[in-house]
C-alpha cells in the first residue's frame, strides 16, 4: 500500500525516470512500485498500472528532435538533456476493481497508481471483514521523465541517436536495478525537394526499459518532422504513430489470487502530433515542444552542439 507523499519534499529529478524510481521515504520505512505491484492478482492490476503504461510509453516516445535540418555530408554531434511530462488526468486516477468473492459490491471505484486511498468494501456475510483497495504512490498531475541523449550525423543527410542509463538498486526497498535505452535513426528528405519551403526529414526510434525481472518495457516511434529557421529561432513540429507495451512479472502477495503473474499492458497513444519552437545560440540549444494524442504531454530541454 502507499503511504502518503505529505512530508516528503517533491521528487527528485536524476537523470531519468525520477517519478518511477525514486518514491518517498516516510517515517514508518520506505515504500515503492514494487511493492504495490506485488499486493495486486491479475485481475485488477491492469487497472491499477495502465495509466502508468499510458504517461510512460508517451513520455518515452517524445523528444526525439527539436529541428529537422540535417545538412548531407559533414560531421555533427550534439549532447542533449530532454525532459518529458505527461498530464495525469482525474479519469487517470480511478479505476473499477473486482472484489474478492463475498464482497459488496461486486465491483467498486478504487485509486490507481495516480490516485488516493483505496476504496474500502464489507464482506456481505461478515460485515466486520473489509477489503480495501491498494492506495495510489503518486500524488501529481505530471508525471516526469528525463533523460540524456546524444545525436551524432551526418551521412548522406543521416543522423544516429542513442539514449542509455543505468541507476544501481537504491536501498532495500526500492526498485531493483534499472536500465533504459534508445536508439534511432532518421533521414532527411528535404535534400530530395528542390526548393521545398520547410526542412523535411523521417525517423524511426525504439526505447527499452528494464527494473529487475519486474517491469519491461519497449516503445516504438516512426515519424515525420518538419522544421523552418528564422535566424537563433525555429519551429518545428511532427507526426508519429508510436507504439508502447509495459510488461509485469512478478508473484503477487494477494491471497485471493496466489501465484505468478505475468501481464502486458499497451499504451494508449497510438499517433501524435508535436508542435514545438527552439533557440539556438551557438553551441547552445535550448527547445519546447507540446504533443498531442490520447496523452497529452510535453517535452523540452537544452543541447549542446551543432
Amino acid at each position: 500500500m502507499k503511504t502518503s507523499l505529505k512530508g516528503f519534499r517533491g521528487f527528485l529529478v536524476v537523470v531519468f525516470g525520477a517519478a518511477l524510481l525514486l518514491l518517498p521515504v516516510p517515517a514508518g520505512g520506505q515504500t515503492s512500485v514494487e511493492n504495490a505491484i506485488k499486493q495486486f492478482g491479475e485481475t485488477n492490476i491492469k487497472g491499477y498500472m495502465q495509466p502508468l503504461a499510458d504517461m510512460f510509453g508517451a513520455n518515452m516516445n517524445a523528444g526525439y528532435y527539436h529541428s529537422a535540418a540535417m545538412p548531407q555530408t559533414g560531421f555533427g554531434f550534439s549532447f542533449d538533456i530532454v525532459a518529458m511530462g505527461a498530464m495525469v488526468g482525474d479519469d487517470q486516477k480511478n479505476y473499477t476493481a473486482v472484489a474478492p468473492a463475498g464482497f459488496n459490491p461486486g465491483t467498486f471505484t478504487t485509486a490507481t497508481i495516480f490516485g488516493e486511498k483505496g476504496t474500502e468494501i464489507k464482506n456481505v456475510n461478515f460485515p466486520s471483514s473489509t477489503y480495501r483497495g491498494a492506495d495510489g504512490v503518486f500524488n501529481t498531475s505530471i508525471f516526469p521523465t528525463a533523460v540524456p541523449q546524444i545525436r551524432i550525423g551526418y551521412l548522406a543527410g543521416t543522423e544516429a541517436l542513442l539514449r542509455f542509463v543505468v541507476v544501481p538498486r537504491i536501498g532495500e526497498d526500492v526498485l531493483p536495478k534499472s536500465t533504459l535505452w534508445a536508439a534511432g535513426v532518421r533521414h532527411s528528405i528535404s535534400q530530395y525537394l528542390s526548393g521545398a519551403p520547410l526542412d523535411i526529414a523521417a525517423g524511426v526510434y525504439y526505447s527499452k526499459f528494464t527494473a529487475g525481472d519486474l517491469i519491461d518495457f519497449t516503445g516504438t516511434n516512426v515519424s515525420v518532422q518538419a522544421s523552418k529557421s528564422f535566424s537563433v529561432l525555429s519551429l518545428y513540429g511532427g507526426v508519429a504513430w508510436q507504439k508502447s507495451t509495459l510488461n509485469l512479472k512478478y508473484t503477487t502477495t494477494d491471497p485471493a489470487q496466489p501465484g505468478a503473474v505475468d501481464v502486458s499492458l499497451d499504451g494508449s497513444n497510438t499517433f501524435s502530433a508535436t508542435l514545438g519552437a527552439g533557440l539556438t545560440l551557438g553551441f547552445f540549444h535550448i527547445f519546447a515542444d507540446a504533443n498531442f494524442g490520447s496523452v497529452t504531454h510535453f517535452s523540452g530541454g537544452i543541447g549542446f552542439g551543432n
